[in-house]
């Protein structure tokens, strides 16, 4: 998998969108929720689900990822889950006779969204994730909720663009700087190599 773009905040490290986010856990499926991947971004009556997946069960499994924190997590979910039902897409890799899998990830969690849980009749993972930088390297790490300590650490491909000022160039904008942080050294290097002869 290619690179995906970060940008540090004042609290970290964070994907620079909820697609970054989704791109970075399609690629890491497997290894992160143990999970077979089916379909990203499916549209079940008129609404998009961000990944749908099968455990080793053979329960569907619906994914919603959040960037940032989100109060009506849990009304999203219960929707797809409705419209999925009723609609039973894959049926040759799910067995509908199964519970489904209600997982949301998101770096926080609204307290609406541990009411709303508490009192659905549907049962909700909630998995928490944070980028860290270790080094020259960058992490995702992931935790159940209700857990103390990180279940899974995946490595996340990010290179920091290396900017350089040259005469009469004004400075490239910041979305440019963290869509190429998503490249790798190569990629970004022949970016530059273009850029020199464009200008």
């Amino acid at each position: 998998m290619s690179g995906v773009s970060l940008h540090q905040t004042a609290d970290g490290w964070q994907f620079v969108s909820e697609a970054a986010l989704e791109k970075f856990v399609w690629a890491n499926l497997k290894q992160l929720f143990h999970v077979t991947p089916l379909k990203q971004q499916y549209t079940s009556n008129g609404e998009v689900c961000d990944i749908l997946a099968v455990d080793s069960n053979g329960a569907l499994v619906i994914l919603e990822l959040k960037n940032v924190e989100d109060r009506y997590l849990i009304q999203q979910l219960t929707r797809y889950y409705a419209n999925l039902l009723e609609e039973q897409p894959f049926s040759d890799a799910v067995n509908y006779s199964r519970p489904v899998r209600l997982i949301a990830l998101s770096p926080s969690y609204h307290r609406h969204n541990l009411i709303d849980r508490h009192y659905s009749r549907l049962a909700f993972e909630f998995f928490q994730f944070s980028v860290v930088k270790d080094g020259e390297k960058y992490h995702c790490l992931l935790r159940k909720l209700e857990e103390e300590h990180p279940c899974q650490q995946v490595s996340i491909s990010y290179q920091p663009l290396e900017t350089s000022t040259i005469e009469h160039i004004p400075e490239p904008p910041e979305l440019l700087i963290k869509w190429l942080g998503g490249c790798s050294k190569e990629e970004q290097e022949s970016v530059d190599y273009t850029s020199e002869y464009c200008f």
